[in-house]
């Protein structure tokens, strides 16, 4: 904007200097004649001044009022959301306290339910454990006694095969001294 105000002023100047090269008045009725205009001129310039001024200064107090209203409007958002958004986080977060309560007791009933089973089942292991050894022990007895039932019956057939032998033996002797 300045640079098109200086090329007013000076378009102004060219034109003053050529009206006056041109003029078909006295110098000093010219020189009158150009200091009226040139105070005329500075006079506009002064009030157009003055109005650009006042203009600038209005339109200044305007954005700054316009940016207040903006800066006011988006920190009243901001603080809104940011209210909204701890309002549904304390509500997310009272419904999974909610759901955790609720599930607490389910958790520990199905805990206890499990330890009730899983003693249970150590139960009836330990039981079929026991009753195995108890027919192990029995089956362990019945061996001994028919080891000891094999071992009677071998004596005795040792006594008996020795027995034998020895008729067998003197039987042989008696002969020899027969002969």
């Amino acid at each position: 904007m300045a640079n098109k105000f200086g090329m007013f002023l000076i378009g102004g100047v060219v034109g003053a200097v050529a009206a006056l090269l041109a003029a078909p008045r006295t110098g000093v009725e010219t020189r009158a004649m150009v200091a009226d205009k040139a105070n005329d001129i500075l006079g506009d310039a002064q009030q157009w001044g003055g109005q650009a001024a006042a203009g600038a200064q209005h339109i200044y107090q305007e954005a700054a009022s316009k940016g207040a209203e903006v800066v006011n409007s988006v920190t009243a958002k901001g603080q809104e959301i940011a209210s909204e958004a701890a309002a549904r986080g304390a509500d997310v977060a009272a419904s999974i306290q909610e759901a955790a309560s609720n599930i607490s007791p389910t958790i520990n009933e199905k805990g206890d339910e499990l330890r009730e089973k899983i003693e249970a089942a150590r139960q009836r292991i330990a039981d079929q454990v026991s009753k195995n050894a108890g027919e192990d022990a029995d089956a362990m007895s019945d061996a001994v006694e028919d080891v000891k039932d094999a071992a009677a019956d071998a004596g005795e057939a040792v006594k008996t095969a020795a027995h034998e032998a020895k008729d067998a033996v003197d039987a042989a002797a008696d002969q020899k001294d027969d002969k």
